[in-house]
């Protein structure tokens, strides 16, 4: 007897990591191709060998991650991933046992397309009826105004201005902005400035019975390249310079405190460890468990 079943797709992808008391629920919102290109200032000849000494693929492949944080059964999310019928968060989320009418918060790192367009249904409705969106001042302030562009002629900007003032427009009541002074912008949740991606990019810190975990957003695209060459910039950063050092001082911190950390742009579910070797960094993905 022969069976001739060719699977075209995985089970839902959701992974649970306990934090002390705090649950944490990574929800996968699935993959998409990032040419070489964005790595501007990288030779692709060199830029290649490294993704293959890796077994990295070019087309670089890009997941994306978000984040739903259970504390004392208070629902967070942490980023909302690229939506538009595109990005597969909202049926993980629904996949984890999740209703999205129960997540109070929604908690930003940067608004960027594949990490807010996901607040919204196609037809601009609210994706999160409940829930209070909350995100850094001046990354909010940066995004909602449209003088900022800095090349009217370069469509894909105009377009992310766009499309961040579209997300937010149905949540007009329900934003809630945070400045650098604020440690916890919800509770059991630190806030860490982390600009240079974008001008209000911040990682999250959780920390519970002694146990950390550290939520580091887009401090890195990909391992293979910026872990080996943290100084290597991507065409998304908004100010590059200030993004790799933002990188170096992030990393050192996860390497110097031995912390657990994951981000939204690490293979999933990405809960790792970071070690420093020399001038380089190395990332120790930890084993996968089958249970809490």
């Amino acid at each position: 007897m022969s069976i001739n079943n060719h699977p075209v797709v995985q089970v839902p992808a959701v992974y649970h990591r306990r934090i002390g008391d705090i649950t944490v629920t990574v929800i996968s919102d699935g993959h998409s191709e990032l040419p070489f290109w964005p790595y501007y200032e990288l030779s692709e000849d060199i830029g290649k060998e490294m993704l293959q000494a890796d077994f990295e693929t070019s087309p670089i492949v890009l997941n994306t991650n978000c984040f739903i944080v259970n504390i004392q059964g208070r629902i967070t999310l942490i980023d909302a991933g690229l939506g538009m019928g595109i990005g597969t968060a909202l049926s993980n989320i629904k996949a984890a046992g999740i209703d999205v009418q129960d997540i109070a918060t929604v908690l930003l790192t940067h608004i960027h397309p594949d990490h807010t367009n996901g607040l919204i249904h196609t037809d601009g409705t609210r994706v999160f009826p409940n829930a209070e969106v909350v995100v850094q001042e001046t990354e909010f302030s940066y995004w909602m105004d449209s003088s900022n562009i800095s090349n009217p002629s370069d469509r894909q900007e105009a377009a992310n201005f766009q499309m961040a003032q579209a997300a937010f427009a149905p949540y007009e009541s329900r934003i809630r902005t945070f400045t650098s002074s604020e440690k916890e912008p919800v509770p059991g949740i630190q806030a860490i400035a982390a600009p240079g991606h974008t001008p209000g990019h911040t990682v999250y810190l959780i920390e519970s019975k002694g146990e950390k975990l550290l939520i580091w957003g887009d401090v890195i695209h990909n391992t293979s390249i910026q872990l080996q060459r943290p100084e290597e910039k991507v065409i998304m950063d908004v100010c590059p310079e200030v993004a790799v050092e933002t990188r170096i001082r992030i990393l050192d911190f996860a390497a110097g405190e031995q912390l657990l950390v994951t981000g939204m742009h690490l293979h999933f579910p990405g809960f790792s460890y970071i070690r420093k070797d020399k001038d380089r960094y190395v990332l120790l993905p930890e084993k996968w468990k089958p249970s809490l």
